[in-house]
């Protein structure tokens, strides 16, 4: 199956679903799943020590949903998420620890960013 078709299956989701946070998380996990697999393979097995319960595509996904809800606050839009999402993101770390994550991976959100532009057509209005 190709990529391109693969998200554009994803997006569908949210044109033809009533959008709940909820449903808004797991397609924006499903999405970034797939691109950072797609982009950054084996990219947690490569660092050192033991690898963190929370996955670093997990962690692009909140930050990129704190975008998304248009959270200012990183306090309030963490603790927000971890609330009302905690069946879709159970390992989140503790806040100080998910925002240097969150600012370590910057660079790979950046590159997902643009390829999910890449694959994504123009005229998709989510």
């Amino acid at each position: 199956m190709d990529l391109q078709y693969t998200l554009q299956r994803f997006v569908l989701q949210l044109k033809n679903q009533p959008r709940t946070l909820k449903r808004v998380a797991r397609v924006f996990q499903k999405i970034m799943r797939t691109l950072y697999d797609t982009h950054f393979p084996n990219a947690e097995a490569r660092r050192p020590g033991r690898n963190p319960d929370c996955p670093d595509a997990d962690i692009l996904t909140v930050g990129w949903l704190l975008e998304y809800i248009g959270e200012d606050s990183e306090n309030s839009g963490y603790r927000r998420i971890k609330a009302e999402l905690k069946t879709v993101f159970p390992s989140l770390p503790e806040r100080s620890r998910f925002n240097r994550r969150r600012r370590n991976l910057s660079t790979a959100s950046e590159v997902i960013r643009r390829a999910l532009t890449h694959y994504l057509p123009k005229q998709s209005h989510i």
